[in-house]
């Protein structure tokens, strides 16, 4: 079998995530007695059931945490108080205390989902650690909370766990060998890439930015030239252009690397068999 990463810990918390919303779609559906929409429901729930008992197999025996989780367990309890109705009219008001329930839950999930292979990330990291300290870990993540302990009892983990606490939105810090809350803003800045959310050194967002932009209209450049090669022979001076864009592509994506590169590193290694 192949061995577990952070990313199928990742896949596993937005399966989750979906299959939940179907289900409650699904209730919503089944109370209105409106059923027009039910058979694509079932469907869909049906596929993704599947997908996520495969990938609970996997992680068999791991408990598999999120932010907040206890935060989210209330709002949910005070939630489910509510009828459809309730939740309809709060929404449309956008105002009262229910709607600040249903904003706070949505916001830390929206969290949690751009930050699931971080969360794959720390679960993997604290399989090795000794099971009262992995506890004291999740505890305090659980709540939202820096677990504040000596970086020693981390045996070399402990700026891995608070670079992906901070990114969590757990803020936190090392100092004097020790982790601890944090008011300052952390270091890095949360860029999008290929539809997943990646974290860059601050100082790089700039030159980052710049070339995401470059590519773009390098790359739609490229695009008009395929199409109109696939229609017209190119004599030199074309064909010369249509190289040109290509190595400039091709440099582009070389630069995006040099600035990615950090963080699709920290992946490498970090399996359970």
């Amino acid at each position: 079998m192949a061995k577990l990463t952070p990313r199928d810990i990742g896949a596993l918390i937005e399966v989750r995530k979906k299959v939940a919303e179907l289900a409650y779609k699904k209730g919503r559906i089944l109370r209105s007695g409106d059923v027009k929409e039910l058979k694509e429901v079932e469907d869909e729930l049906a596929r993704l059931g599947e997908r996520k008992a495969a990938l609970e197999k996997r992680v068999d025996g791991i408990e598999i945490f999120v932010p907040f989780q206890k935060r989210l367990e209330e709002l949910q309890v005070k939630i489910s108080k509510h009828d459809d109705e309730d939740v309809a009219a709060a929404m449309r008001a956008k105002d009262g205390e229910l709607y600040k329930m249903l904003k706070e839950k949505g916001a830390l999930l929206k969290r949690n989902m751009e930050t699931r292979n971080e969360i794959g990330k720390l679960v993997l990291i604290l399989q090795t650690a000794y099971p009262a300290l992995r506890a004291k870990i999740v505890d305090a993540v659980k709540e939202g909370k820096a677990p504040e302990m000596d970086a020693a009892e981390l045996a070399g983990k402990a700026e891995k766990i608070v670079a992906s606490l901070n990114r969590m939105g757990i803020n936190c810090k090392m100092n004097e060998g020790k982790i601890m809350p944090s008011e300052e803003p952390w270091n890095e800045a949360k860029v999008l890439l290929n539809n997943m959310h990646i974290w860059i050194p601050r100082e790089s967002l700039d030159k980052f930015v710049q070339n995401e932009a470059e590519m773009e209209l390098v790359g739609i450049k490229l695009q008009v030239k395929n199409a109109e090669k696939q229609v017209k022979t190119f004599d030199e001076g074309e064909m010369k252009v249509f190289k040109d864009l290509q190595s400039k592509y091709i440099d582009l994506l070389k630069a995006r690397k040099d600035i990615t590169d950090v963080y699709e590193k920290e992946f490498v290694g970090l399996e359970l068999a």
